[in-house]
């Protein structure tokens, strides 16, 4: 075995791992073409970031113009609300004025023009219809966030394989640097030491043990490469290189985000539905009786014996003898609690989900750096200290793996707990409902990035 994988391996395995996932994700590719997106190069991208992730998402993500379909088809509505309803004419031709003068045959003696006037269930329905085209729009931005929330999850995700696949490379070098390439080539030792039959089959298990891990770890870096691809539509050639994981700042306090939070898109078309079902019942009391008709009309009648022109104007109002709309004023009742009830539980639970992130990204905020602090720093030094005592000969092989084992488990122990954070992270934008791009102190740090432990 050698001594670690390089860039161009990476890419070759990479490859070779993608061909057999692409057969369970090849129909999102397919999907993709037909609908006219076209894959990133991956000679168009540098290194992914989350906000440069989330702004492939939103352009290629067809939930996107799911919601762009709803909100036309609200837009539709409304405007079809505030119409008034069609006039309609009608024409009547009889013999009576020939009968009249004798003169027989038929004549046109009466032209009737009517108009509805929908004057109580008109202002009703444009409430309802706007209140529903304002939570459609807000449930989009909900679902904008709820895709931000994801990709944030695959790209972080990402993060941590990418940076643990090369710690599980840098775990094999120090191995091979101790016990050498091969089991063959006994005098390629970089340790000016004698190594006993003991110590180096231990070093040898170490180094085995090394290999396997960066094979492990190879192969999920190679699930989240493809997960971030079909994610975000890339070309099956792109290795997508993220920004590496540092640890996030804290948030604003929580009375802050508790302000904020009555701005919450899904609270926000909560509250439009409910409004909705208000206006509705409103309608439907307005329906209780037909629209009542304009009318004007013109008759040719016989008058001193003359055929003369009779011009009118008439209203008609109808009896609400048998049906007077009482099941559909009914069912409107009903959806005002039902939309009360739905606001309540949204409200509760953007409320519930706030607190518990905001708790958890805190403790992970301070475990991370109590970690970095506590056991990374000091493993460290402990590593560094134990390989020269062991070069010296002062320091036994079961130090030695000790020391390397827990140094570099830590330092997977605290990626993960980064990732764990910014986990929360976009937990906590989720739940007070702002995007990412209203956050640019977060993108700022994000960027920053931080010494390699």
């Amino acid at each position: 075995m050698g001594m670690g994988i390089g860039n161009k391996e990476r890419v070759v395995v990479t490859k070779r791992v993608y061909s057999t996932i692409s057969g369970f994700f090849g129909w999102g590719f397919l999907g993709l073409s037909l609908t006219g997106i076209q894959p990133i190069d991956a000679a168009e991208v540098g290194k992914w970031n989350l906000e440069a992730s989330v702004q492939r998402v939103l352009e290629v993500a067809p939930e996107v113009r799911g919601m762009e379909a709803e909100v036309k088809a609200r837009e539709g509505a409304l405007r079809q609300a505030g119409i008034w309803p069609n006039p309609s004419i009608a024409l009547r031709a009889d013999n009576a004025l020939g009968k009249e003068d004798d003169s027989g045959g038929y004549a046109m003696t009466q032209l009737t023009l009517s108009q509805p006037l929908p004057l109580l269930r008109l202002p009703a329905q444009i409430k309802a219809a706007q209140a529903r085209l304002t939570g459609a729009l807000e449930t989009g931005r909900y679902k904008r966030l709820l895709l931000e929330f994801e990709t944030a999850r695959v790209f972080h995700d990402l993060q941590l394989a990418r940076e643990k696949f090369d710690i599980t490379q840098q775990r094999l070098r120090a191995a091979v640097e101790l016990v050498g390439k091969d089991s063959k080539n006994r005098g390629a030792d970089p340790l000016v030491r004698y190594l006993t039959p003991l110590e180096r089959l231990r070093l040898r298990i170490l180094r085995e043990t090394a290999q396997q891990s960066v094979a492990t770890a190879e192969g999920k870096l190679s699930e989240a490469v493809a997960k971030f691809r079909v994610f975000l539509a890339l070309a099956p050639d792109t290795n997508p290189e993220p920004m590496a994981l540092t640890p996030a700042r804290e948030p604003a306090s929580l009375a802050k985000l508790q302000e904020i939070l009555n701005k919450h898109p899904a609270l926000i078309a909560a509250q439009r539905e409910y409004d909705a079902a208000t206006a509705e019942m409103d309608a439907a009391r307005a329906r209780r009786f037909n629209d009542p008709e304009l009318i004007l009309f013109q008759e040719r009648a016989y008058l001193n014996n003359h055929r003369q022109n009779v011009t009118g104007l008439g209203i008609a109002v109808p009896l609400p003898f048998w049906n007077q709309n009482s099941g559909a004023i009914q069912e409107a009742q009903a959806q005002i609690p039902k939309a009360q009830a739905q606001l309540a539980v949204q409200q509760r639970d953007l409320e519930n989900a706030l607190r518990q992130s905001y708790i958890h990204l805190n403790h992970l905020i301070e475990q991370a750096a109590r970690f970095r602090s506590g056991l990374l720093e000091p493993a460290q030094t402990a590593y560094d200290l134990t390989r020269r005592g062991f070069v010296a000969g002062e320091v036994n092989v079961l130090a030695l793996i000790d020391a390397n084992n827990t140094h570099f488990d830590a330092r997977e122990r605290y990626l993960e707990l980064l990732r764990d954070a910014w986990f929360e992270v976009a937990s906590l934008r989720l739940a007070t409902g702002i995007s990412l791009r209203d956050t640019p102190a977060e993108k700022k740090d994000e960027k920053k990035g931080e010494k390699k432990p």
